[in-house]
């Protein structure tokens, strides 16, 4: 497993692109919307709406997600 994750590569979505995610959700937007206008992977920001939309904005804050 450990070889396995080694091979993965890692990607983190900064701060001020989560925060702008997290705008964007506020404002109404959908995360295909929000993906598009972000340059972001749509899956990603598929995971960040759920989870504002379970009242989840955590992920906009942390440093690292």
């Amino acid at each position: 497993m450990e070889e396995r994750d080694s091979l993965r590569k890692k990607h983190w979505v900064s701060l001020d692109k989560r925060q702008e995610c997290l705008a964007l959700f506020q404002e109404g937007n959908g995360y295909k919307s929000t993906a598009t206008m972000t340059g972001l992977n749509k899956y990603t920001v598929r995971d960040y709406r759920r989870r504002y939309a379970q009242g989840d904005d955590s992920w906009a804050y942390r440093e690292r997600v």
